[in-house]
């Protein structure tokens, strides 16, 4: 699983997930964010529409606020137990969007953020 990979966990929600940092560079330290339909109240740093995504049908913000980290050995685990399922992943300039646009979040955790930033992603 690379940057810009895209999954849905099977339990937990309809949100797609996506990696955003690099886990080539720091596989114990993956950081993923999740899309969620656009709305006021938030976080408007990043808004993508239908053309940046197949499963992306109306307006959509990243959320930042959500953010997470996790090991790629997790991950690999959750998709080889079928607890996420894979989706088509992100063509590099949306993801370099959603990279960019993270440094524009009030609501992003700042740790999340340096991982970014260390990575030299943003």
């Amino acid at each position: 699983m690379d940057a810009g990979a895209t999954f849905l966990f099977v339990a937990l929600d309809i949100h797609l997930w996506i990696i955003i940092s690099d886990p080539s560079i720091d596989p114990d330290n993956v950081l993923i964010v999740n899309l969620t339909s656009q709305a006021s109240g938030k976080d408007q740093s990043c808004v993508l529409g239908p053309g940046d995504h197949p499963w992306i049908r109306h307006s959509t913000c990243v959320n930042y606020q959500d953010s997470k980290l996790t090991t790629l050995k997790k991950l690999i685990a959750a998709r080889d137990g079928r607890a996420l399922i894979l989706n088509a992943p992100l063509e590099s300039a949306v993801l370099k969007k959603i990279r960019d646009c993270s440094l524009n979040s009030t609501k992003m955790p700042l740790d999340h953020a340096d991982i970014l930033i260390n990575q030299g992603l943003v």
